[in-house]
């Protein structure tokens, strides 16, 4: 529910698109452990943390229609 965090825990992240509920994108989070804080001011963490944020708050045309 929260993409920094998702990104700072996890190795991967799954994006599910709305209506109907699908697999829309799995987004590997290649960042070494142990992760601090310090890690979310990374440009890789940010690449990352971005394209997550695509996925969720842009979906492709087909998923929007179905709403």
């Amino acid at each position: 529910h929260d993409v920094d965090e998702a990104v700072y825990l996890a190795n991967r992240v799954v994006v599910m698109a709305a209506r109907p509920g699908r697999l829309q994108e799995v987004i590997e989070v290649d960042l070494p452990y142990p992760r601090t804080e310090q890690i979310r001011l990374s440009p890789e963490f940010a690449a990352i943390r971005n394209r997550v944020w695509h996925a969720v708050y842009h979906q492709p045309p087909a998923a929007q229609a179905a709403r």
